[in-house]
């Protein structure tokens, strides 16, 4: 190659790699999941009209904590993360977490058929605790310094998994509130068939110290 073709070349290199450089600072870049230790952890921005918001009076209100934000579900829930679903699973599965994979389509489908036993099924899988770390706080926010729980059961958040589930429901949903087949990590204090009876209705306590919406925060799955 001649020395002005390698002088050539080599500029081209350069103003790739600066380019990249700056759409890297300016956040243009590819959110990641991190991950070590027991943790997982990945942005996400905050969005409490859409967790709480009925949509036409057929929306699921308190019903999605975290989704990807280009799902389906994501209009609903309360934190629209930066990384799909099968990211956050791929990186909870890396850490040696196995999935109890519970729970079919059934559990939500046949969720009005007083006779299938489907929609009582709970979910299975390792304990997940999840916090939520917010700018200016020392402390992440639990779940209970968070949400309000009428039906008084709490939270006992579970590694599902359910990737069979991920091209049926494609909702995107990282963390649902129930035992639910389309969630990576749900609730087994709640199944399907609580959604549909009304046993609880989740809400953002008042004076929850989250930021407002459209704030960015970060969220970490902790395994124990």
């Amino acid at each position: 190659m001649k020395p002005r073709s390698l002088l050539l070349a080599a500029l081209l290199l350069l103003g790739a790699g600066v380019a990249w450089a700056l759409a890297t600072r300016a956040g243009s870049s590819p959110a990641a999941v991190r991950a070590g230790g027991r943790e997982v952890e990945f942005p996400a921005t905050v969005s409490r009209r859409a967790f709480e918001r009925e949509l036409l009076g057929v929306g699921m209100p308190g019903y999605h904590l975290i989704v990807w934000k280009d799902g389906k579900a994501a209009m609903a829930a309360l934190f629209q993360a930066e990384v799909t679903d099968t990211q956050v699973l791929d990186a909870l599965e890396k850490l040696g977490a196995r999935p109890g994979n519970a729970l079919g389509m059934a559990s939500w489908d046949e969720r009005k058929d007083a006779k299938s036993k489907a929609p009582d099924q709970v979910i299975a899988g390792p304990p997940v605790e999840i916090l939520i770390r917010v700018p200016g706080r020392p402390e992440p926010l639990t779940l209970d310094q968070i949400l309000e729980d009428p039906g008084g059961r709490g939270f006992d958040m579970r590694f599902g998994g359910h990737r069979a589930n991920i091209p049926k429901w494609k909702s995107g949903c990282v963390v649902c509130l129930y035992s639910c087949p389309g969630s990576k990590v749900g609730n087994a204090r709640y199944t399907v068939r609580d959604w549909v009876k009304g046993t609880t209705r989740f809400r953002v306590k008042k004076g929850a110290p989250l930021p407002a919406d459209g704030e960015k925060v970060g969220i970490v799955f902790r395994l124990r």
